[in-house]
């Protein structure tokens, strides 16, 4: 009798009663009390608080129970949730299917190889912190999570599309140099109903055969049916300069752009190769900073002279041919370290140092491109837009053209010179074109002060041309009613830290403001339809800093400027380079390492793809 009513009991007090037992004493319950009392007196608490609440007389297995009951974590296990706790989870399992999109999710982001179930050091993790869990194979995650995983990301994605009013695109080509397969990128820009600036990557198809102008355009449209994205809802797409994707983008029809940081990297190299001394001392500065970065001694000494003489502890930058601000970046850290660089030259005969005059050409040339690296550096942001590009060439030109300028680079005529024409050839067909127009014009931190009257005019004129289509499209109407009360959040830019690159920052900038002060538009009062009214209302607001942003401010005066909000929602969508397209090849290099050149095509177009938009998401498909 009393075996089984322990066995009924916790194993604590079980073992108590056989102790009694063996001792001879009466199996009553003041032995258990004075037990509880002395070693558990919390139980004892809960006990005697049962008691009060029970009228009916307790028997001796009640206490077991009542102080048992107190928590539901330890409680008694049967027999067959024991064995059940030795069982691994089958595959199809709620608990470990949950376990296999983690895992997917964190080889997606993460960069990792499929391979990573396989390895022993994650098996053995996953044994000791998931015992019932078992690893699935990696045929299983390519052929089921990771795709399934693409599929609901595809769905969610492509009902934020169907809701935009207008989806701009960015495009570009990439061969990847370990196994020579090429892809081609397909991202989307729109504006949410709130006017939150999204975007999303909707393709890095992989590309066969020739890259022909022709079978870039079949690609492109194929893309866009696979979205159910309709040409018409496309309002531009923005890529590089390259003669097949011109040709591409021109077949399948679509409003193209070109990138503006590649069209501004051609400005500053072709203006390069006009100064030969420049180009001299870029050469040799290149020499000096592939000499420490290839010894560890070289670089050793450096850090102690750095120490020695007081300057910032910050190592040489290696340039790359591709991107003429990382030139711009080696220069500027040499002119940092001079002094630096001259004793360590001093004390070396392998090195040839630059003479006066080079450390004089290279100061100009820092003050002369300072401009053009940070315009650079604020289009390639998340928040940059295609109406940015006539106010950054118009304060750029502004720029060349003042005394302020040429005084301060007087060695450097033929390199200012180049660059004033490259600027003016390479941008000539802003001032025609809608798309940029439009979009300067409905920004609030540009308006009509950075057009030309006749620019300005045509802006208008061409906005009362979109209304009057619009009216036709009641399906745009619908749409123009997003509003939101978020205050304009600022954009910080970055400082630099050389007084050489502040002074032409600074010089740079109040061109920048001088334009926007010259051509002050002044509002009409004839018109007096209701586009016309919104446009004179929306000249007459006073121009937000250029540091604003300037989707929180339409969607604050949203309900004061409809017709002109729903406009704002397709001209403003626009990114002004094709910086995303390239930001996602740079993942897909990271995708094909050494160790996995052989990834299928199809299984790295679901990696990158999940990579990029998951966290878009919030991780939430």
């Amino acid at each position: 009798m009393f075996f089984f009513a322990a066995y009924l009991m916790n194993t604590t007090y079980k073992f108590r009663i056989i102790y009694l037992l063996i001792l001879n004493l009466p199996p009553g319950t003041s032995a258990m009390s004075n037990h509880l009392k002395l070693k558990h007196p919390e139980k004892f608490m809960n006990l005697n608080k049962d008691k009060k609440n029970n009228d009916a007389a307790t028997s001796l297995a009640e206490p077991v129970n009542a102080c048992t009951s107190s928590s539901s974590t330890e409680r008694q296990q049967t027999l067959s949730e024991a064995f059940d706790r030795k069982l691994l989870w089958d595959i199809n399992n709620a608990t470990a299917k949950k376990y296999h999109y983690l895992i997917a999710e964190m080889i997606a982001l993460d960069n990792e190889p499929l391979c990573v179930v396989e390895r022993v050091g994650f098996a053995r993790l996953l044994k000791q912190a998931l015992p019932r869990y078992e690893l699935p194979s990696r045929a299983f995650m390519t052929q089921k999570i990771v795709p399934d995983i693409y599929n609901r990301i595809f769905k969610k994605i492509q009902i934020r599309i169907s809701s935009a009013v207008a989806v701009s695109v960015t495009s570009d080509m990439w061969t990847c140099l370990r196994n020579n397969s090429s892809f081609l990128s397909f991202t989307a820009h729109w504006l949410s109903a709130e006017f939150k600036l999204q975007h999303g990557v909707i393709a890095m198809k992989p590309f066969s055969g020739s890259h022909t102008g022709e079978n870039i355009a079949n690609e492109l449209n194929s893309i866009a049916s696979r979205w159910d994205i309709e040409q018409s809802k496309i309002h531009v797409l923005v890529h590089d300069s390259g003669a097949n994707m011109v040709k591409g983008v021109r077949m399948a029809q679509y409003d193209s752009a070109r990138c503006f940081i590649h069209s501004l990297q051609r400005v500053v190299l072709e203006s390069l190769k006009v100064q030969p001394e420049v180009m001299d001392l870029i050469a040799k500065g290149r020499r000096i900073v592939t000499h420490f970065n290839h010894s560890g001694l070289a670089k050793e000494k450096l850090l102690a002279l750095q120490k020695e003489l007081c300057l910032p502890e910050h190592q040489l930058v290696q340039d790359i041919n591709t991107r003429w601000n990382s030139t711009f970046y080696m220069v500027e850290r040499l002119l940092e370290q001079k002094r630096v660089i001259s004793l360590y030259v001093s004390e070396n005969d392998t090195l040839t140092n630059l003479t006066t005059r080079q450390w004089c050409l290279m100061e100009q040339c820092v003050q002369l491109l300072k401009p053009f690296e940070e315009i650079t550096k604020i289009t390639s942001s998340g928040l940059s837009c295609i109406s940015e590009v006539i106010p950054h060439v118009a304060a750029l030109k502004k720029f060349l053209d003042k005394d302020e300028t040429v005084r301060r680079t007087a060695d450097l005529l033929n390199m200012r010179a180049s660059l004033k024409a490259q600027l003016a050839s390479r941008f000539i067909s802003l001032s025609e074109d809608p798309k940029y127009l439009i979009a300067t014009f409905l920004d609030p931190r540009f308006k009509a002060n950075f057009l030309g009257k006749v620019e300005a005019e045509r802006a208008r004129q061409t906005i009362l041309l979109e209304h009057l289509k619009m009216t036709c499209d009641t399906s745009s109407i619908s749409s123009c009613s997003s509003t939101s009360s978020t205050r304009p959040k600022q954009l910080r830019l970055n400082e630099t830290h050389s007084n050489v690159a502040r002074e032409s920052h600074e010089t740079f900038w109040d061109c920048f403001n001088e334009v926007a002060d010259e051509n002050n538009i002044q509002s009409r009062d004839h018109e007096k339809n209701p586009i016309a009214t919104e446009i004179e209302f929306f000249l007459k607001e006073v121009r937000i800093d250029r540091s604003q942003d300037p989707y929180a401010w339409w969607s604050f005066n949203s309900k004061k400027y409809p017709i002109l909000t729903s406009l704002a929602k397709t001209f403003l969508s626009a990114p002004c380079s094709s910086v995303y397209s390239e930001r996602l090849f740079s993942e897909a290099g990271l995708v094909y390492e050494n160790k996995r050149n052989r990834l299928l095509s199809a299984n790295a177009e679901n990696l990158v793809f999940i990579h990029h938009n998951l966290p878009l998401l919030n991780f939430e498909y």
